[in-house]
């Protein structure tokens, strides 16, 4: 039977600022130097002396353009800021006037010939590890910055705090394109809307402007674009006045509702989704997907 040593006395760590002690029997955690750089690609990453992390999402330093190293990459970044004891928030979101374009692709693999692959490993494996991680991994509070339209709105809402661009769109394509709405959108719109008001804009991409996103309770604030992410660190550094302990466990019952509605729907709806691409849904394909939003676009006026 292992015995701790007695007489080693826990100090605080030379290596960390949080109230973690050395110890050789203790795995060290990576630190923000660890991972930094490994993400420089997909997201832009800064964080404050007292643990605020600010993570902007982009393509190779340009506004984003949708792809795998995106999707997965959400994922492989809560998980190393999830164990990293120095980061204490996240502000998150995307860079310039982008948050997502449904029209605009950065694909490293030909869909259609791999679909096995690619509705499994691209699109279900890592679907469901980004927002289980994002709720389950996080223990620290959150806030989603929604800086431009946003389909896939739900990397915002899911966080404990929500801002809005005055001038941004929330809707969800994938039923207008010919898929179904199973990927984690749907839990976030129920939970942030209710069900009513998620069935009619899932089934019709309804446009909810900012002001009827903050009427329906979806987001907390609406602000002009230029003034997101300092109003989000106005608000962090307020939540940063209280003690660590009582901010993160603060932030842990906050995501409980959350909690319950991923881990009861996320993966069988999800699986439903994919099981449409091998369903002879013949109008469910990207390239045609992307040119079906497009010509939406065009005829409403609206992205």
């Amino acid at each position: 039977m292992f015995v701790e040593n007695p007489k080693f006395e826990g100090k605080k760590s030379e290596k960390y600022k949080a109230t973690v002690v050395d110890h050789p029997s203790i795995i060290p955690a990576r630190t923000l130097e660890d991972y930094k750089d490994r993400f420089e690609p997909v997201f832009q990453i800064d964080r404050t002396e007292d643990g605020i992390m600010t993570a902007k999402w982009h393509t190779l330093g340009e506004e984003l353009r949708y792809g795998i190293g995106f999707h997965r990459g959400l994922s492989q970044l809560f998980e190393d800021i999830g164990q990293d004891p120095d980061t204490e928030l996240l502000i998150i979101g995307g860079l310039g006037e982008t948050y997502l374009d449904g029209t605009r692709f950065y694909n490293l693999v030909e869909e259609t010939p791999n679909m096995k692959w690619y509705s499994y490993e691209h699109m279900y494996q890592d679907g469901t590890k980004f927002i289980e991680s994002m709720i389950n991994d996080l223990r620290i509070p959150t806030i989603g910055i929604i800086n431009g339209n946003a389909p896939h709105s739900e990397i915002a809402l899911f966080c404990d705090i929500t801002l809005i661009a005055e001038d941004a769109i929330i809707y969800d394509p994938h039923f207008l394109v010919g898929g179904v709405a199973g990927d984690g959108i749907q839990i976030a719109l129920r939970g942030a809307m209710g069900i009513k008001r998620a069935n009619y804009a899932m089934m019709t991409n309804e446009q909810i402007d900012a002001q009827k996103a903050l009427d329906y309770g979806m987001v907390n604030e609406v602000l002009p674009r230029e003034k997101l992410f300092d109003r989000a660190m106005e608000i962090a550094k307020f939540i940063m006045t209280k003690h660590r302990t009582t901010r993160r466990v603060q932030s842990e019952i906050c995501k409980d509702p959350w909690r319950e509605l991923i881990s009861k729907n996320l993966r069988a709806d999800f699986g439903r989704e994919m099981w449409l691409f091998f369903a002879g849904t013949e109008d469910l394909d990207h390239d045609k997907a992307t040119q079906t939003l497009k010509v939406w676009q065009e005829t409403f006026g609206k992205k």
